[in-house]
């Protein structure tokens, strides 16, 4: 990993063009919510009390039936808003991972009418003792652990808790940082957030000096996967991504991302590969995995497998902006394979 660290450093020296590419993007439903802007919002913990990242949480009823799901972001927050009042209940699914399910019962309540309740929960997962000593393939999960001054964890906790207000939160998470430059959760806590909101350039110091600290920390090497593939840094994109389907190689989106940059690297064999892989775990529920496999199986001239894929895309994205050219490029695509 040395080497990545080097090139990496050098990169940031460099002039940094920004280049507009498609995601995949996980998020809530819609609610027919009127006037209310009820609020139910969190952190979901692992049991060393750091943020977990890219996972399922979902709103559900008092009947347990799902009304929402998003993923975490990578603070390892979540948010539904426009919720009506009522009891729900909040339920972290951890599908692929070392953790147990956990769920959290949460009451919203319009103390008047017209008016407004917002609900804050901290949801701190447990290990699945079975998955963890059983040495399945499941997500690699390596305990870091650090001796922290308490200022510094102290300032860092306040900053996360104050992340949307402003700067405030990132200012506190600096200090932090001025306390012990080596803090694993704040710089890797920044860079991601920077990755969340588009800053990538600014991203770029915090996750390599939190790789340079933990070299197993999967958020940090996805994160600047990610950014060094906004920023077109494409082998540096390409080495990251790899290392994060290493650290965790049941992450839908690190396989996504590493299949998607092995496609545009030529690589289509491998890029195969990762993609199916992504596919399978992810349940076919996510309609940028088949979007990609549709573009590769369109540039080897497999056409009948990109119309199948773009066919799946539409039923995951009924809604999709360019669904009557997509429908058209199905149709196409079905003539020439004949």
């Amino acid at each position: 990993m040395k080497w990545l660290m080097n090139s990496l450093q050098i990169m940031l020296c460099g002039v940094i063009v920004c280049l507009t590419v498609s995601t995949a993007k996980s998020g809530g439903e819609n609610y027919d919510s009127s006037s209310l802007t009820n609020r139910i919002e969190g952190i979901v913990w692992d049991p060393h009390r750091r943020p977990v990242s890219d996972i399922y949480v979902e709103l559900q009823n008092e009947n347990y039936s799902t009304v929402s799901r998003i993923r975490t972001d990578s603070t390892g927050r979540f948010s539904f808003s426009g919720v009506a009042g009522g009891h729900y209940n909040i339920k972290v699914l951890t599908t692929g991972t070392n953790y147990l399910e956990k769920t959290e019962g949460v009451d919203v309540v319009n103390v008047v009418q017209g008016g407004s309740d917002s609900q804050y929960l901290d949801i701190y997962l447990e290990y699945d003792k079975r998955k963890f000593n059983s040495g399945s393939a499941g997500i690699t999960d390596v305990v870091f652990v650090q001796e922290v001054p308490e200022e510094a964890r102290q300032l860092y906790k306040k900053g996360l808790r104050d992340l949307n207000d402003g700067d405030k939160g990132f200012n506190e998470i600096e200090q932090a940082l001025k306390v012990f430059p080596a803090y694993y959760d704040a710089l890797n806590t920044l860079g991601c957030e920077y990755v969340a909101r588009k800053e990538y350039q600014k991203s770029l110091e915090y996750l390599i000096r939190s790789i340079d600290v933990n070299q197993r920390s999967f958020s940090s090497f996805y994160a600047l996967a990610y950014a060094c593939y906004q920023l077109n840094h494409r082998p540096e994109a390409l080495e990251a991504a790899r290392g994060a389907t290493i650290i965790q190689p049941n992450s839908v989106n690190a396989q996504l991302l590493y299949g998607t940059l092995l496609r545009l690297d030529g690589a289509y064999e491998k890029s195969e590969k990762l993609l199916l892989e992504a596919k399978k775990l992810s349940n076919d529920t996510i309609p940028e995995v088949h979007w990609q496999l549709a573009l590769l199986y369109n540039k080897l001239g497999r056409n009948k497998e990109a119309a199948d894929e773009l066919e799946l895309y539409l039923k995951l994205q009924p809604d999709a902006r360019d669904k009557k050219e997509i429908q058209d490029l199905i149709a196409k695509l079905r003539k020439q394979s004949k």
